[in-house]
């Protein structure tokens, strides 16, 4: 570096590179002084000390509380660091853990939790429920059951004891992040095996009790809406997910109901009971403020509509023999298909392992997550039906072969197909079906007696095209009845949705967007988010976005896309609009892949 004076000019500075600039030179002064001040800070110590006649032990000492108070200080906040961490990927870092420890492949992080707090609940008031149950069947059942018949004038309970043993819940499933912000779903696994004690009397005769019954079941807690003020709930919403398995050791003359046949069928009898009490369609609803209705409770729209092609079946088992047993025949195959409360049954295929159905059915589904369809196959005889296997299909698939279970052999070919929910009648492709929702009924009492005897009381006819003209598909109103009174009416809400096509969150459409993780990183900032389309229903991005990890290390990650509405300040609006799960591992991830997917709500995959 050189510097030269000429011509009257001011000095300049030459390095070979172009002149630092006004603002350059200004930074490194500040710099400068402020590295000076840093020095005088911590020289002034030791000048003081030397100053003062103090031994050099004092700096030393010094200089080690502060080198102890630093790395304490990094130690808290790595710890804190750490723990907000574990919190926000508590079930990725454990999962980690157990993989790193080598454990067996049996250990795993369970979904469910187990509820040993409100088990000690439930067993300390168990008592008291005894002496409500025992006022309610003197009181309000024992009243009813007399007046049901001239036959039932003198029952009478002549012992009501609920045992000692409460139920147990031996796990809780809560869902938060899959639902909106104003509601809280709980799964209650429950078992009761009731050492219960209830004796009757029909007649002097005739005694009939019940000495101890199983019930196991998923019971479904909603708690909706959540509100800003006491009691932080509007309502609670109870039902089983699926029917419940009940046994029951019965007494006296109802003894004769343990019986091989019988048994099942008192079974069933209660069972249909509690289904049509609090098994989906059906609601347990109790409102806990005066703006929540019940009917809104009891009657929510459902998530969508499952079609299950039932297609064929092939190396079943042979149930039909000859000549006692010597000689194996086949089977007469049927399929019996069933979604909460909702039961279908094929055809009956004669002298076949290898049947061919070819029917189709429908079930709307109310609950997703939740909602499982069932598929069982038995052999049609004349006395009881032998059973041939079973399967339940988690997912939405086009056409697949399921392997039957507790069977030694057999396959049952189906296809699933999903259709979502929609408003507006111009996006309606295909209406498969309708349902209706009856909120009151005049004189049912009346409707029922008359349904005993065969007799109908009138009828409605609702043409569909009526659905599609009116507001929001929805008509809920009072209806004359054909052949009926004058003045006879029934007060019903009939709501119209199916649809394939992409879920629209209000009539003008939604504001999409799509977020994406590869699992398992659900952190906020491994999030990839695309621009919002607006007010559309077929929304194009044309959006690239990268993952930096490796291509042996893409191919064990899952790709977690989501479809999202962007309304947020609409409650009513359903931000989830759909979601697909791709497995890596199953694509070519050097050419790359085009395809698209079936969007589907939480808790239900696509697969091919």
């Amino acid at each position: 570096m050189s510097a030269a004076v000429s011509g009257g000019q001011e000095p300049s500075i030459s390095t070979g590179n172009p002149g630092l600039s006004v603002k350059d030179v200004n930074q490194l002064i500040m710099e400068f002084l402020m590295f000076m001040m840093r020095a005088i800070v911590l020289c002034y110590p030791v000048y003081l000390t030397g100053s003062l006649g103090l031994s050099i032990s004092w700096i030393l000492l010094s200089m080690l509380m502060w080198t102890m108070w630093k790395n304490n200080r990094r130690w808290k906040d790595q710890r804190i660091d750490t723990a907000i961490d574990f919190l926000e990927n508590e079930k990725d870092v454990i999962s980690t853990e157990l993989k790193a420890m080598n454990m067996p492949a049996w250990i795993h992080f369970a979904d469910v939790e187990k509820a040993a707090w409100i088990n000690k609940i439930l067993q300390q008031a168990w008592p008291f429920f005894g002496m409500y149950m025992e006022k309610l069947l003197i009181e309000n059942i024992q009243p009813s059951v007399r007046s049901s018949s001239p036959h039932l004038k003198t029952f009478t309970f002549t012992k009501v004891h609920m045992g000692q043993k409460a139920p147990t819940i031996t796990g809780v499933r809560v869902y938060t992040h899959e639902l909106e912000t104003r509601e809280v779903i709980l799964d209650l696994n429950i078992t009761y095996e009731a050492d219960v004690d209830i004796d009757a009397d029909v007649k002097p005769a005739i005694k009939v009790g019940v000495k101890g019954l199983q019930l196991q079941g998923m019971l479904r807690v909603i708690l909706e809406p959540l509100i800003g003020q006491a009691p932080l709930v509007g309502g609670v919403t109870m039902f089983f997910i699926r029917r419940p398995a009940l046994q029951v050791n019965w007494t006296g003359m109802t003894n004769l109901l343990d019986g091989p046949g019988l048994s099942h069928l008192s079974e069933s009898a209660i069972v249909d009971i509690i289904a049509s009490l609090m098994v989906l369609p059906n609601r347990m609803c109790f409102p806990l403020i005066d703006q929540v209705k019940v009917d809104q409770m009891k009657f929510p729209l459902p998530r969508g509509v499952v079609r299950v092609h039932v297609l064929e079946a092939r190396d079943l088992v042979a149930k039909d023999t000859y000549m006692m047993g010597l000689v194996k025949g086949k089977s007469d195959p049927y399929t019996v298909l069933r979604v909460g409360n909702k039961q279908f049954k094929t055809k009956t295929i004669k002298e076949t392992l290898n049947p061919r159905w070819n029917e189709v059915y429908e079930f709307v589904i109310h609950e997703a997550p939740g909602q499982e369809l069932e598929v069982k196959l038995y052999d049609e005889d004349t006395d009881a039906d032998d059973f041939l296997g079973s399967c339940s299909p988690s997912s939405v698939f086009e056409f697949q072969w399921f392997t039957l279970e507790d069977i030694e052999t057999g396959q049952i070919h189906m296809k699933l197909q999903w259709f979502s929910l929609h408003t507006n009648p111009a996006l309606l492709q295909e209406v498969s079906l309708y349902f209706l929702h009856y909120n009151s009924v005049d004189d049912l009492d009346t409707v029922l007696d008359e349904h005993e005897k065969k007799s109908s009381l009138g009828k409605l006819t609702l043409p569909l095209v009526r659905l599609l003209n009116v507001s929001d598909m929805t008509m809920d109103q009072r209806f004359l009845l054909e052949r009926s009174g004058a003045n006879s009416q029934i007060k019903m809400k009939a709501v119209l949705r199916v649809s394939e096509d992409l879920f629209s969150c209000s009539e003008r459409g939604s504001d999409t967007y799509v977020r994406m993780y590869l699992l398992p990183d659900q952190t906020w900032k491994h999030r990839k988010r695309t621009s919002v389309k607006k007010k559309t229903v077929n929304p194009v991005f044309n959006e690239t976005f990268e993952f930096a990890v490796s291509m042996e290390e893409a191919r064990t990650r899952k790709l977690d896309v989501a479809v999202k509405n962007n309304k947020m300040l609409h409650k009513r609006e359903r931000k989830e609009i759909g979601m697909v799960l791709i497995d890596m591992s199953e694509m070519d991830l050097i050419k790359g892949f085009t395809e698209w997917y079936e969007l589907t709500l939480p808790g239900l995959k696509k697969t091919n």
